[in-house]
């Protein structure tokens, strides 16, 4: 019977079917292949033999958190407790468009905010690219009623910093799915680790996936991929003159044109030079 795969435990598997959580292994072939059940793949499970025989093709992929079919990315951050910070901010939403997922900004801990200029800073740079940005404190409930609307018939994930408010963010929307949720720690800068695996809670004819938090992450992606995928760049990059074009030095770049005539802020586009000075270019690598 298909079924949908909601967690994964100790190389065991819970997987809906028709209402019911069933937990079994997957079968030992995958072990030889290069696809391997993971949590959002929809699945036959041999009820009878308690055992997963099969996974269907898959609409996406995420590497991390190790997540499928995913059709709606959350970014989620901190106006506080962690600070607020642009570049990872970008980074996240970068990642999103690589994986061909469309994203949002939710920046959590509003009551904690007093700074209603850099919140409007904030929702103008992302604003000009198209992205969404909501507001919210998990304690008050300001703004929550909006982002439930975003999660119906949606199969969404949350990703963000650690100690950023994902699971508060979860337990404010539903209380029911009683996520485990961790401190911020002052001495550190950080949050401190709860969510320890990726779990998909059904929620409004979809699902939503918590994840655990990233201290960091990496891109992995060359300076040429980059300028395909920083938000808001992609149509751009189609327009400009030369194919390969990094929107540093090249003439006739539709974003550095897009960037003086305001439809770019500065703030964006200085995330994007620093990403592009952290990613090699594809050309060095076959040069070497």
């Amino acid at each position: 019977m298909e079924g949908k795969i909601l967690a994964l435990s100790c190389g065991i598997y819970s997987v809906l079917v028709d209402g019911v959580i069933y937990r079994a292994p997957a079968r030992g072939i995958f072990r030889m292949g290069s696809i391997k059940p993971m949590v959002g793949d929809n699945v036959d499970l041999d009820i009878g033999n308690m055992v997963i025989n099969f996974v269907y093709p898959r609409v996406s992929q995420l590497k991390r958190p190790s997540v499928a079919n995913i059709d709606q990315m959350l970014v989620v951050s901190s106006l506080v407790e962690p600070a607020f910070s642009y570049l990872l901010a970008f980074k996240y939403l970068t990642y999103a468009n690589m994986n061909g997922v469309k994203a949002k900004l939710i920046l959590t801990k509003d009551d904690k905010s007093i700074d209603q200029k850099m919140k409007d800073e904030i929702k103008d740079v992302f604003n000009r690219l198209n992205i969404d940005v909501y507001f919210v404190s998990n304690k008050q409930g300001t703004g929550l009623k909006e982002v439930r609307t975003l999660f119906k018939d949606h199969i969404t994930c949350l990703i963000g910093q650690t100690g950023v408010g994902k699971s508060s963010l979860i337990n404010a929307i539903d209380p029911q799915f009683e996520r485990e949720v961790g401190e911020y720690s002052r001495a550190l800068g950080r949050g401190k680790h709860k969510t320890k695996e990726v779990i998909l809670l059904p929620y409004e004819g979809g699902y939503i996936a918590d994840t655990p938090g990233f201290s960091s992450l990496d891109l992995d992606l060359y300076k040429e991929e980059l300028a395909q995928y920083f938000p808001g760049f992609t149509e751009l990059y189609l327009k400009c003159y030369f194919s390969n074009c990094l929107h540093i030095s090249e003439e006739r770049c539709e974003v550095k044109t897009a960037l003086k005539d305001g439809i770019i802020s500065k703030i964006a586009y200085d995330c994007y030079l620093t990403l592009s000075k952290e990613a090699i270019s594809q050309i060095r690598r076959y040069e070497k």
